[in-house]
Formats: structure tokens, sequence, C-alpha cells
């Protein structure tokens, strides 16, 4: 399935690529670069599939990404981050016993501990964060803390990330958000968006959110609902779906309750707090066929969105550009059209696409 669906996805990015040359309509070139660039994406993203599969938690500072991840793990793992040493994202993988690894930059050397329990995993990322200032901050390249989470069983990797938008000090301003940026440039293949409930969507993040990491972003998470009704969560939806070209998954989730719940075994707590929904997502890409079908998804919508950008425009690119009948490349169409024609994917994609 993964040879298959890198065929298509090979296909579909060479018609982009031939039809962005082909096209006199500076309108339609400029559509295809900003398509080719995001195929690009996916195409990193699916050569992970089958290999390390990183999952970043992505949000400003304070939002609760760490408190979400306690109660995911079920254990005081994730720190808090108001350090300018932590300007690292922290990955968490499985292991048999607890451990922490520091990876840094220009190195080949790392710094490995065992640790006996997860105070001890503390007490060392504690140890990490007393560190200040901007050349410690920009030298760790990422810290890998191993621990015996069934959540993290096959291969799913998911990483607590450094907040963006964050002020930092010591000579460390803007630390964070730069080694974020690298980090999802470089290693990560889906984000988890995490926005606080209370203080909305603003346009900082959306415009974050658009540059750095919109194609490989399937799912947000509203943290701070800890007595949210469904009318609340309507509403929310509601208001701000509209930030999206395609729509998100969108999670409702309190951390506070859900680590009250977790140190109580009070499951209809952890239900109210959301957070067994966000579980099965994250399961759901432990496995091969779960990363594929998300994949899939974010492919279909960048046809969605192509279809719809084409449709608007359409009558005045005609106008304007005399030639233009088609987005594509006619001999590339037909081309494309002859391929795999009998995959089920091939079909809903080709279903979606402007003719």
């Amino acid at each position: 399935m993964p040879k298959q669906l890198q065929h298509i996805l090979d296909e579909f990015l060479m018609l982009v690529n031939e039809s962005e040359a082909y096209s006199i309509a500076p309108p339609v070139k400029s559509i295809m670069q900003e398509i080719r660039l995001m195929l690009a994406e996916i195409k990193r993203r699916l050569r992970a599939v089958s290999k390390q599969y990183i999952v970043a938690v992505v949000g400003l500072t304070n939002v609760g990404k760490s408190t979400l991840l306690n109660a995911l793990f079920g254990q005081e793992l994730a720190p808090r981050r108001n350090g300018p040493c932590t300007a690292a994202p922290i990955e968490f993988e499985y292991g048999e016993g607890f451990a922490v690894d520091v990876h840094y930059f220009q190195k080949l050397s790392r710094t490995h501990w065992d640790c006996s329990s997860v105070e001890a995993v503390h007490e060392r990322l504690q140890a990490l964060a007393a560190d200040s200032g901007a050349e410690q901050s920009r030298s760790i390249q990422r810290v890998i803390v191993h621990a015996p989470l069934p959540l993290l069983q096959h291969g799913l990797v998911i990483a607590d990330t450094p907040g963006f938008g964050a002020a930092q000090v010591d000579g460390a301003e803007g630390s964070h958000e730069e080694s974020l940026k690298i980090y999802l440039t470089e290693n990560v293949s889906q984000v988890f968006w995490v926005v606080l409930g209370e203080q909305g969507i603003g346009k900082r993040e959306v415009d974050f959110q658009d540059k750095m990491f919109g194609t490989i972003c399937d799912d947000v998470i509203v943290t701070g609902c800890d007595d949210w009704e469904q009318r609340d969560k309507d509403r929310f939806r509601k208001r701000f779906v509209s930030l999206f070209s395609r729509m998100p998954r969108f999670h409702f989730t309190s951390g506070k309750l859900g680590n009250e719940a977790r140190k109580t075994d009070d499951t209809e707590l952890l239900e109210q707090a959301g957070i067994p929904a966000v579980e099965e997502r994250i399961k759901s890409l432990s496995v091969e066929s779960g990363r594929l079908e998300s994949i899939q998804e974010s492919i279909l919508a960048i046809a969605n969105d192509l279809k719809f950008w084409f449709d608007e425009n359409k009558d005045k690119l005609e106008q304007q550009h005399n030639r233009l009948q088609s987005l594509w490349r006619p001999d590339s169409w037909i081309r494309w059209q002859m391929v795999d024609t009998a995959d089920e994917f091939k079909k809903r994609l080709m279903e979606r696409l402007p003719q």
C-alpha cells in the first residue's frame, strides 16, 4: 500500500510540475507552486510511515500542552517548559525502563541517563532546564525520554515542543520558535495543534500554522474545556472553522480534569475531560493503516481546495487568458488519467480534482 500510494503521489506531483511549467497564467503558476510544495511535504511524511513516526504537540506557550500529555500518558512525565534552555523538543518513545538521552547539534556524542522512576526523569529534565542562556539553549537538538507507556508501543513518538510566541531572556530571545521551526521542517510527520479554549485562535497562531505545519495538521485540540457543554463546543467550532481551508478534527479537552481522573481512576471524569477520544486518535496513528489514511485525507483536502479555487476563478482566468481551458497540461492530464485506474484512492482523488 505505501508503494502504491507513493506511485500515485509521484505521478500527481509530476502532473502539477508539468502544468506549472506549461501554464501562461501567473495565478495558475502560483497555485501550482503552492501545491507542489505541499505535496513535497506530504511525500516526506509518507516516507516515515513504515519508520519512526513523530507526532508533535504544537501550540503557543502556556496553552496546556504538557498538562494534556501527562493526562494522556497517565504519568507526570512532561515537564513545564518555562526556562530558556527548554527550547529543544522532548520526544517520548517506548522503552522497557525510564531513561533520558540528550542529542546535541554538531556533536556525534550524546548524553544518556538511566532513571529509576518518573520522579528521576523529572529531576533530570529540571537539571537540564537549570542551565540558562542562549548558547546552552541552542546547543541541545532534542531530548528523548524512554518510558514504558502502552500508547507508544508501536514505534510512535510523541513530541512535546517548545511554545512559539514565548519571550525568552538571557540572550535566548527567539530560541524556542527557531528550534521549533527547524524541528517541524526536518523531523515531524504529523502535528496535533493545541489551542486554549478561553483564548480562542489568534492571527499569529493561524499565520504560524499556515506557514509551518498546515499540511501535516489534521487535529486541533482545544484545552481548558473543564465545564464546557456541547453548545460551547459547537460555538467554538462555528466561530473558528472559517480559519481552515479544510475541516480538521476538533478535540475538546481538559488536561487538569484528565490528570485528576488518572489519579483517582475515575473513568467517567476521564471521559468528561475528553482524553479517551484523543488517545484513540493517537492509537490509530500507531499502525501503518491509520497513518496512510491520514495522509490520504491530506491529499484529498488539497484536491478539494484546488477545485474550490478553480471554480471561484475560472471565468476570470478565461477572460484574461484566452488559451486557458484547463488547469492542466493536456498530455500530462491524459497520462495522469491512466495511472492506477483501478485504485480506490486514485478514483476518489480524480473525483475531487478540477477537470
